[in-house]
């Protein structure tokens, strides 16, 4: 069945998801926009080179996976989705996203996982019920200080980037459980880190860290796993007996 016969069955049955991934589309079939019912839209592992702009009629969509194309831009006005709560865009050449993201207000997740990003939006503040973000494996170098507008992130993974420090203001993140900063260039654990009282699990491995302060120890009593291997820090303090937690050493 091709696109066009997709899209004609979908508007006949009324249904609310079309799955058009792997069809080597370039473009979408114009069709696509009248179909108001579509509440689920797949288009993953295609060869979309032009933003999508089809999609912005899709006034009901909520969950939209753009995932493995040739994307260089996302549409301007993404931000007229607004029941979107999941969002794909993993592994597109993007570079960034576009500052319309933030009118995303329903969206709980978000994916941009291989995209040559270098920045985050400053309007993903706005994104109060986002509650896991997935941005490793990019260029990203400094994280906005409004990432800590994001009360309800409970898992960040910021793995494989070139970040060096965090802002203070990430101690914000209220609801954060896990944090993934392996495969950045950390000197130092950020100290904001130590005030998060529902982290759990934090990894920073794989990055330039050769000692961690006593006092940012007590910070992190909290935590289930600090997770400091393939670091400098090798060798563990003889007061450090009974902080099991933490995990040091070479794999």
């Amino acid at each position: 069945m091709n696109g066009d016969d997709m899209i004609l069955e979908c508007l006949n049955k009324q249904q609310e998801s079309l799955n058009m991934s792997h069809r080597g589309l370039v473009v979408l079939p114009p069709g696509v926009s009248r179909l108001v019912t579509l509440k689920k839209l797949f288009l993953n592992n295609n060869r979309l080179i032009l933003p999508p702009d089809e999609i912005l009629d899709l006034e009901k969509l909520e969950e939209l996976i753009l995932d493995r194309n040739q994307l260089t831009m996302l549409p301007c006005n993404i931000g007229s989705l607004k029941h979107l709560t999941y969002l794909g865009v993993n592994h597109n050449p993007l570079s960034v996203l576009p500052e319309a993201i933030g009118e995303l207000r329903q969206l709980r997740e978000l994916w941009a996982v291989g995209c040559s990003l270098v920045s985050i939006p400053s309007s993903i503040n706005k994104l109060g019920r986002l509650e896991k973000l997935g941005l490793h494996n990019n260029n990203i170098t400094h994280l906005p200080s409004q990432i800590g507008g994001l009360s309800s992130l409970q898992w960040l993974n910021l793995a494989d980037n070139k970040v060096e420090d965090l802002p203070e203001d990430v101690n914000h993140l209220e609801s954060l459980v896990f944090m993934n900063l392996d495969k950045n260039c950390f000197a130092h654990i950020p100290s904001a880190l130590t005030d998060m009282a529902n982290l759990q699990i934090l990894s920073v491995r794989f990055n330039n860290i050769r000692s961690l302060e006593d006092y940012l120890i007590l910070g992190f009593s909290r935590l289930i796993k600090l997770d400091l291997r393939e670091n400098p820090l090798t060798d563990r303090p003889p007061h450090w007996k009974g902080l099991d937690f933490i995990l040091l050493g070479n794999v």
